[in-house]
């Protein structure tokens, strides 16, 4: 019997094997590959991305600025600009609708941008240096496509004072190794605990780099935004004063 049981675990050991037939890092490999080489990459200091967001049925000019850390996205309406949201370097703020003021968020909120934007120009780059953990959890179809799901914990984030695990779930598409959704979980607020999905797609070159085109954000399960991304600039000249809190 004893025997037997051993065989049987070897079995399934050997056919997930087979299954996956790839390690995370080769997964990555290919995927820094097919994206334009992990040293374009590494090279990108800023990107400005222009294109429109849909979102309650509505269409608006949208810009999203990126220089290293620090980070903004912008749209316009009626001739105003709306920010949701900007990260300065240390501190996040974003545009009330409720009084159409800049308002800065609280420390907790920030932490949780800066644990999001410090990863540009890529999460996966250096994920090891960074004490980051990478798990290859299988295959998995997703938007309809086979893929690859890799999770990818980071360190923890502070809400209301208790560790909360700090993790993301790609989808990357066995075919072309790009990742077609992400998945998390709401860590605060009214929707904590729910999944916050963003499904990515028209993968387009530019200046040597591929960049998704089409980005789709979902709480839930519901479509909450889109934005068509209509031109991609990288390393171009960003203003510091673009994020800092007006008034400041």
């Amino acid at each position: 019997m004893k025997s037997k049981n051993l065989f049987f675990i070897l079995l399934l050991t050997f056919l997930n094997s087979v299954g996956y037939g790839q390690t995370v890092d080769e997964i990555l490999h290919k995927y820094f590959e097919n994206i334009g080489g992990k040293e374009a990459i590494s090279n990108i200091t800023s990107t400005r991305m222009t294109g429109k967001v849909k979102a309650q049925g509505m269409e608006f000019p949208t810009v999203m600025l990126s220089k290293g850390i620090k980070q903004k996205i912008s749209f316009s309406f009626q001739g105003m600009e709306f920010v949701q949201p900007c990260f300065d370097g240390e501190t996040g703020w974003q545009t009330n609708f409720m009084n159409m003021k800049a308002e800065k968020m609280e420390k907790e909120d920030s932490d949780m941008l800066k644990s999001q934007f410090e990863d540009f120009p890529d999460a996966f780059l250096k994920y090891k240096e960074k004490g980051y953990k990478a798990e290859l959890l299988g295959s998995e179809t997703a938007e309809g496509t086979d893929c690859f799901k890799i999770k990818l914990t980071k360190k923890p984030l502070i809400i209301n004072g208790v560790e909360e695990e700090n993790s993301t779930i790609y989808y990357f598409d066995k075919e072309n190794f790009v990742p077609i959704l992400t998945k998390s979980i709401i860590p605060k607020g009214p929707a904590k605990g729910k999944y916050q999905e963003t499904v990515l797609s028209d993968y387009q070159e530019t200046n040597g780099v591929v960049f998704p085109f089409s980005i789709t954000s979902k709480y839930d399960g519901q479509i909450a935004a889109s934005i068509a991304i209509e031109k991609v600039e990288i390393n171009v000249p960003i203003n510091d004063a673009d994020f800092v809190f007006p008034g400041e």
